[in-house]
């Protein structure tokens, strides 16, 4: 019985890493240049466009998630848990909000991992990011799809996942984006 009330510590290394995603989602260049919404949607967007490389890169050879991938969409969901009981979802409510979020998630996830290059990329991030898919060659939506292949890039190689992890800098991709879109 006592099983049920203990829970398996979870591992500082991925506590860390799902720190430095939240860390670099929140950063105001993805809001105030490339133009996401800075709204509870489009940081919860934000949030899964970060962790999806880093769980995509999390897995075996035959595409299972490997104990640490697991553990990092497990950090994810206490997360947005965590998230729905501070802005006030009651109890009843509470079940359907996981499951819209959990769709929310397992779409923008599959899109990102199908998107196999820059310009799909670009796309997905026009509709999930930009909310209009109609944008994806406009600036914003070229700049988010080079960064995200370049965040999918650094995971694939990164040597030391979980237990360390950079992601690429986002003011060179804002850079590519003239000044009159993003007034």
């Amino acid at each position: 019985m006592l099983r049920f009330f203990t829970r398996k510590k979870p591992d500082p290394a991925i506590g860390r890493l799902y720190d430095t995603v939240v860390a670099q989602a929140r950063q105001p260049v993805f809001y105030q240049t490339f133009g996401v919404p800075d709204t509870l949607d489009g940081r919860f967007d934000m949030v899964v466009f970060h962790v999806w490389p880093l769980i995509e890169a999390l897995k075996d050879d035959k595409g299972g998630l490997l104990p640490a991938g697991q553990a990092l969409f497990d950090t994810f969901v206490r997360d947005m848990e965590q998230n729905l009981r501070t802005v006030g979802v009651s109890d009843t409510g509470f079940a359907r909000k996981m499951k819209t979020i959990g769709k929310a998630f397992y779409g923008r996830y599959g899109a990102y991992c199908a998107a196999a290059d820059a310009v799909a990329l670009a796309t997905v991030c026009a509709r999930n990011l930009l909310e209009d898919e109609a944008r994806a060659t406009g600036a914003e939506a070229q700049a988010l799809g080079a960064y995200a292949a370049a965040m999918r890039a650094a995971a694939s190689v990164a040597a030391d996942l979980p237990n360390s992890f950079a992601f690429p800098d986002p003011a060179p991709f804002a850079q590519t984006i003239p000044t009159e879109v993003t007034s």
